[in-house]
């Protein structure tokens, strides 16, 4: 399997595999649709998913930076329907190479600083998610948004999960992500 933005250490999420591995391809700040740090996903997929051999599953975690950072850089967030249309064109890019890909929803990140976390853009978070939950597009969901909410305030992350910055997950929080994939999904 070979994630492609996905947070928990390879080896956390590999150990209980009876078969295969896992690789991690995920760069810190990547995004789906644009190019910011390193190519964007969309532009790196056939690079960094389709050329390994035998591959059989792919994992895609994508779309916080491309919600967030755009606040950084005075640039207006992605929309929903650009963030669905790169989620689809990957799972059919994906599909068409014999692949099962899983999609993990966005997680929260509503206690980020206020030029990452907007109003709207948590607002795009919740719509992609529902998108995400219910397209049927991909083979399978790791619904990351709710294994780290915090069940009071579902735009924040559960504050035993938190690093500390609202967006990013301490060490319990990889494990909870880690811990929320159905192990059947990645059976070979």
């Amino acid at each position: 399997m070979r994630c492609l933005g996905f947070r928990p250490r390879p080896p956390r999420l590999a150990r209980p595999l009876v078969r295969g591995w896992v690789v991690n391809q995920g760069i810190a700040g990547n995004r789906l649709l644009r190019h910011g740090v390193g190519e964007h996903a969309l532009a790196r997929f056939d690079r960094d998913v389709l050329s390994i051999p035998a591959l059989t599953h792919v994992l895609v975690h994508l779309g916080i930076n491309d919600l967030g950072l755009p606040g950084m850089l005075g640039e207006p967030p992605a929309t929903a329907d650009a963030l669905i249309e790169g989620f689809t064109a990957l799972a059919d890019r994906a599909h068409r190479a014999g692949l099962k890909i899983l999609a993990a929803t966005i997680g929260p990140f509503a206690g980020a600083d206020p030029g990452i976390s907007t109003p709207e853009g948590l607002a795009i978070r919740r719509d992609v998610n529902d998108w995400i939950r219910t397209t049927g597009a991909f083979d399978a969901v790791l619904d990351v948004a709710r294994a780290v909410a915090n069940p009071h305030a579902p735009d924040y992350i559960h504050p035993a999960l938190d690093s500390g910055d609202g967006m990013h997950l301490n060490d319990k929080g990889a494990e909870a992500m880690a811990d929320a994939v159905n192990l059947d999904d990645l059976a070979l």
